[in-house]
């Protein structure tokens, strides 16, 4: 009894916190590992807390849902265009927050050489790739083959998929030889460093990725609560 009570207490300051609802997240597929890790850590530190209901998906596609008034908190989207849409559109609280910068890397498992980029690129006769018009892990990789001046041969693929996650099972199953991924789906793996290559930040735009809360939100004050907390652990599980 003594301790619930400590644990009231505490979450006076914040008096919304503790209630029965599930604070909702929508997640682009790059951080929807990181968030995991990091829901677990929130978990440890307010035991109090309720429920976390967690949507992945492409940042396009979420974002497309919020439009048609779909019922979320928070929105962790994978760049900030889609967040200052929101915001513009008068649908979020406030302005669009960065929680993190992701980084780009190209999987390719099959493969240990310590080969450029560029070299591993040519070496890959199918390679896949988030939608670059859904996914800002996508515009990334389209931006390091132009930049990198990659021509599709006669014999190669170029497979596209709607968001980074289903990038990473194409190449996980064999579907694919190499892809354009996450560097945090990688480090969750615990995949060897040699197969991969990580892109440079130079190749593409940063991956500035931006949070909102949404207008519709039933809880603001816990879905900004929760945002403070990843903004102040998100670097030690950034993508």
């Amino acid at each position: 009894m003594f301790r619930r009570a400590v644990i009231l207490c505490f979450f006076g300051l914040l008096p919304n916190l503790v209630h029965g609802q599930p604070l909702r997240i929508a997640v682009a597929s790059n951080f929807a590992i990181p968030l995991k890790n990091l829901i677990n850590l929130y978990d440890q530190t307010y035991p109090a807390a309720t429920a976390i209901s967690v949507s992945i998906g492409s940042t396009g596609k979420l974002y497309a849902q919020i439009q048609r008034g779909a019922p979320f908190d928070l929105f962790l989207a994978a760049d900030t265009e889609r967040p200052r849409r929101l915001v513009e559109a008068g649908l979020t609280l406030g302005d669009l927050q960065i929680y993190s910068v992701g980084r780009l890397a190209f999987w390719h498992p099959k493969s240990s050489r310590p080969d450029t980029l560029l070299t591993q690129l040519q070496r890959s006769p199918r390679i896949a790739m988030a939608n670059p018009k859904l996914a800002p892990y996508g515009l990334a990789a389209k931006q390091t083959l132009a930049a990198l001046d990659w021509q599709q041969g006669a014999t190669d693929q170029l497979i596209t998929l709607e968001n980074v996650g289903q990038t990473w099972a194409s190449v996980a199953s064999g579907n694919a030889t190499a892809g354009f991924v996450a560097l945090s789906q990688l480090r969750e793996q615990g995949t060897p460093a040699t197969n991969f290559t990580l892109v440079p930040a130079t190749l593409h735009d940063p991956i500035a990725q931006g949070a909102v809360i949404l207008r519709s939100s039933a809880q603001p004050e816990r879905a900004g609560h929760f945002l403070t907390f990843i903004q102040s652990k998100s670097a030690l599980l950034a993508p």
